[in-house]
């Protein structure tokens, strides 16, 4: 895993994708650590992703969005049991949308309301499927843009 490092009184924000899949459970881990030896804190983000079908019927909508708030219920308590033993400062969030592009757009948001002063750092899950690393995952898609340093825990 590279490192992270802030120069000075900068302090970093790690905003990390997390689903409770074992690679999200590991990112996770490896966010904390790095917040544990940095100043400062964990933007945890579940991205909802409607599946494509779900469109072709009107009544399955609401029972997705039941679902996911259910979801995201479920997996910020989650993620409080892992960091309870921790002093960290955290935030869940949960974000709808295309994975890779809701987790982009929550870096630009800590960017832009933490002040110059702040690196914003990606963490995500390595893939488990061999074929999505070298397609169409998350961790490849969020890479594949220059705006943020990124750490992909295998």
């Amino acid at each position: 895993m590279s490192s992270v490092g802030t120069k000075g009184n900068d302090h970093v924000v790690l905003v990390v994708g997390y689903d409770g899949t074992e690679p999200a459970q590991r990112a996770l881990r490896a966010a904390a650590d790095i917040v544990e030896r940095s100043p400062g804190r964990l933007e945890v983000v579940f991205v909802a992703h409607m599946p494509a079908t779900a469109a072709f019927s009107a009544q399955a909508v609401p029972a997705f969005r039941e679902g996911f708030d259910q979801e995201a219920q479920d997996l910020e308590s989650q993620v409080e049991a892992a960091l309870a033993s921790t002093e960290l400062k955290w935030h869940f969030q949960r974000r709808n949308g295309e994975v890779a592009s809701e987790l982009l757009a929550a870096g630009e948001e800590q960017l832009a309301g933490e002040g110059p002063g702040t690196k914003v750092v990606l963490v995500v899950g390595g893939s488990a499927h061999t074929i999505d690393r070298y397609l169409n995952s998350t961790p490849t898609k969020v890479v594949r843009h220059d705006r943020f340093q990124v750490v992909v825990v295998p």
